[in-house]
């Protein structure tokens, strides 16, 4: 009778263990930020993939960018098509959008139910039309059985964005707001290109994704006290030089031109330190590397010193397929 006793007991006190983690999980629902791909476009290389990104969010899951290898990443964590719900595009660059097309046209040729929305700044109906448009001689032939399928105009929607727009997917807020990766600002155009960064909140927890930016006042009050800031970064002389030695070929005017892109367009460790402390960031993950080719703990000490000088919160740096949760406060 005791041992039954003792079973019983013990039997009792998991399952109100487990009740009472189904109720933590219930009221703090994962927030997980998975860097799918962390090279500094657009150059290819052998040990990172081209930037993309992996939200989770409560029951919500969304990629944010999606350089091409997108999806090869996803499987490589043992992850489907099937689980993603959005896509959010930063700015119009191609290694920012090159698995686009696979996203779109493996969810197509697998026939996975949903609808997938994809938001990005103006421009991205244009790039997901002619995505779709590409499709129609596969539709045509289908699977070689004489039966015809229908581009997937029906099963995808696109939400161009603007600086200022939020909108609500699931549980999860989502903010956007023009950086400094363009110099067109002064052109006026309603239509005209703009690169977005993003913040994702879900209840008080949040994180906020740079894309890619230089110095700007919009972004920094973007990530103001956010729990993970998830950035791009540069170390610009080392890549100046690279390029000098790689491109020699290179006409002068285009190199001057490269330069006050990477320059202006992209963020130093010296800046982001500065812009990271003056926003409150609890924590900070680099991705998107702007480096020359070779192994990135060759420029870590680099990075961090300059970050450093301004910021004393913890930073990591990102390496393909890793993981970052944000803890319940």
């Amino acid at each position: 009778m005791a041992i039954r006793a003792c079973v019983s007991a013990a039997l009792a006190a998991l399952a109100c263990l487990c009740a009472q983690q189904a109720a933590a999980a219930e009221t703090c629902p994962p927030l997980r930020w998975m860097t799918l791909g962390t090279a500094g476009g657009p150059v290819p290389t052998p040990d990172r993939s081209e930037p993309a990104n992996l939200l989770t969010a409560d029951d919500f899951s969304a990629l944010v960018d999606a350089g091409d290898g997108t999806v090869v990443q996803l499987a490589r964590r043992g992850l489907d098509l099937t689980r993603i719900n959005a896509v959010f595009i930063s700015h119009h660059h191609m290694d920012h959008t090159g698995g686009l097309p696979a996203v779109i046209g493996l969810r197509w040729m697998n026939n996975m139910p949903g609808q997938l929305t994809i938001y990005g700044p103006p421009g991205t109906r244009e790039i997901v039309d002619g995505i779709i448009t590409t499709m129609g001689p596969q539709s045509r032939v289908g699977f070689g059985l004489g039966q015809k399928s229908t581009p997937p105009t029906e099963t995808v929607k696109v939400v161009e964005l603007r600086s200022g727009d939020q909108v609500w997917a699931g549980n999860v807020k989502i903010s956007a707001i023009e950086n400094s990766h363009y110099d067109e600002s002064a052109s006026g155009k309603p239509d005209r290109a703009i690169s977005l960064s993003y913040r994702f909140q879900l209840g008080s927890r949040s994180i906020t994704y740079s894309g890619d930016t230089g110095p700007s006042t919009a972004f920094e009050k973007l990530a103001t006290g956010t729990d993970l800031l998830v950035s791009e970064v540069i170390d610009l002389d080392p890549i100046l030089a690279s390029i000098r030695k790689t491109r020699p070929d290179m006409p002068e005017a285009l190199f001057q031109s490269m330069s006050k892109h990477l320059s202006t367009h992209h963020i130093t460790p010296v800046d982001l330190g500065g812009l990271a402390a003056r926003a409150n960031v609890s924590r900070l993950v680099l991705t998107h590397f702007a480096i020359p080719p070779a192994p990135l703990a060759h420029y870590e000490a680099r990075l961090r010193e300059g970050i450093s000088r301004s910021y004393s919160g913890p930073v990591e740096l990102a390496i393909d397929l890793q993981s970052f949760d944000v803890a319940c406060k």
